[in-house]
């Protein structure tokens, strides 16, 4: 599970001059989009393109794009940078993608290592010198 995260927090190299850019599994961008993937809905027959920009229509991704094809571009750059960290794969002679093996395991750990390992907290946590005011203050 740690190689599998490490593979996909590092740069992939597709080409020369080519790059994948890495993902950052505590992301609340990140975290998103894996759920969005992750939706067993899509564990049978796979997903496609408008399927997953459904599900990120109000994620930071799409959120100021208006256009839908813009959209559909936006998603469709997302399923290269996730297919060339081998996350997820074309199902030949169609236009639907599946999740991998690999980028199940990487995925389910990102989201169990956000949601349950490191809980973002609603509250605001008060800085050093936010409690030393409060204490001159006091």
């Amino acid at each position: 599970m740690i190689r599998t995260l490490d593979r996909v927090t590092t740069r992939k190299q597709l080409a020369p001059k080519r790059s994948a850019k890495a993902f950052n599994p505590l992301a609340r961008d990140e975290a998103q989009l894996f759920r969005a993937l992750l939706d067993g809905q899509h564990m049978i027959r796979g997903f496609y393109n408008p399927d997953i920009r459904n599900k990120l229509k109000d994620s930071p991704h799409l959120k100021e794009i208006l256009d839908p094809r813009r959209q559909s571009a936006k998603v469709t750059r997302i399923f290269n940078r996730c297919h060339a960290h081998g996350l997820i794969a074309k199902i030949p002679h169609s236009r639907r993608w599946r999740l991998t093996k690999q980028g199940r395991i990487a995925m389910t750990a990102s989201v169990q290592l956000r949601d349950v390992q490191f809980p973002i907290t609603v509250t605001k946590i008060p800085t050093l010198s936010r409690l030393l005011y409060l204490h001159v203050v006091s």
